[in-house]
């Protein structure tokens, strides 16, 4: 049996990140990467969108090109000390992939890196925190996709 898994919602054109105003929930971290997400206002158009959503907000930024296995282990622990309800990346493939990554983690810890490997092997998510991708890139496809490329 073969398995094709799209998300639930996407939103696309002007205007599209103050979407972030009509989540729900108490907290959110916004994961990202390198400067130009910052540089350009959109991380902190993101931050205020979802305080003005009546969250708080937390960043982990930094992440890298190929993101490693290492910085999905350091960004999961931070979700764990944190708490979020959202998870919001935002930038190209890497940022959203490494996100995804962290997801599976902070919502079922004892989940090793090599568990998150097998295709389609992972528990039912969505228990503790909801997924937002907002991609500044077209072509990687991670933000329609359950999968995630880190680099071991």
């Amino acid at each position: 049996m073969a398995r094709f898994t799209l998300p639930r919602d996407v939103y696309f054109g002007k205007g599209a990140l103050e979407n972030l105003k009509g989540l729900k929930g108490k907290k959110a971290i916004i994961c990202v990467g390198g400067g130009s997400m910052k540089r350009f206002g959109f991380l902190d158009r993101a931050k205020k969108y979802l305080e003005e959503a009546g969250m708080e907000v937390a960043l982990f930024e930094g992440i890298e090109s190929d993101p490693s296995v290492d910085t999905v282990m350091k960004g999961a622990a931070v979700m764990q000390d944190f708490g979020p309800d959202w998870i919001v990346a935002i930038g190209g493939g890497s940022p959203i992939d490494a996100a995804k990554a962290m997801w599976i983690k902070y919502e079922y810890p004892e989940c090793t890196f090599e568990d998150m490997c097998k295709v389609f092997g992972i528990p039912e998510l969505r228990r503790k925190a909801h997924f937002c991708a907002v991609s500044s890139t077209s072509g990687t496809a991670t933000e329609v996709t359950a999968f995630s490329i880190i680099n071991d």
